[in-house]
C-alpha cells in the first residue's frame, strides 16, 4: 500500500513497486501507524501541497492532535489488557480455541501465568497457552469448587 498526498489529506492505494510493497506489507500486517510514519506523511503532505491553495497550519495541528489522541487511547487499551490478564492469575477460567485440525476445544483450569509479548497477551492454563481473548468464563471461587 502506498500513501498519496492530495489537497484533502492522505489516502492509501495499493502500490506495485517491490520495495514499497514489502515495507507496506509489514505495516499492514501490524495495521498501525507510529509517530514516525505520521510525521513522514505530514512532511510529504506539506511538501506536495498545492502552492495556490495551501493547507492551513491549523489543519496540521488538528491532525497531530487527533493522532496523539488515538495513540493515547491505544496505550490505555494496552494497559487495560495487561491489568486484566494479570488479574486472572490464580483464578479458574474456561478458555476456548480451535486446534490445528479446526476442532473447537474448551479447557477449564487455573491461570498459572500471564505472558506479555509483542504478539499480545497469553494465559497459561493447564500447561497450555491461550490468547487473552480466548477467555470464555471467569469462575467465582464458589462455582470453581463445583467443577
Amino acid at each position: 500500500m502506498d500513501y498519496q498526498i492530495n489537497n484533502y489529506g492522505v489516502s492509501s492505494t495499493y502500490g506495485t513497486s517491490s520495495a514499497s510493497s514489502s515495507s507496506s506489507t509489514q505495516k499492514s500486517s501490524a495495521s498501525t501507524l507510529d509517530t514516525t510514519d505520521f510525521l513522514k506523511l505530514l512532511a510529504a503532505q506539506m511538501s506536495n501541497q498545492d502552492v495556490m491553495n495551501p493547507v492551513q497550519d491549523t489543519e496540521f495541528i488538528s491532525q497531530m492532535a487527533q493522532f496523539t489522541s488515538l495513540q493515547s487511547i491505544e496505550n490505555l487499551s494496552q494497559v487495560s489488557y495487561s491489568q486484566y490478564g494479570a488479574s486472572l492469575v490464580g483464578k479458574t477460567v474456561t478458555v476456548a480455541k480451535y486446534d490445528d485440525y479446526g476442532k473447537y476445544v474448551e479447557d477449564t483450569g487455573v491461570v498459572s501465568a500471564c505472558n506479555f509479548s509483542s504478539d499480545g497477551f497469553e494465559l497459561s492454563v493447564n500447561g497450555k497457552t491461550y490468547d487473552l481473548s480466548s477467555v470464555m468464563e471467569v469462575k467465582t471461587p464458589e462455582t470453581a469448587a463445583e467443577v
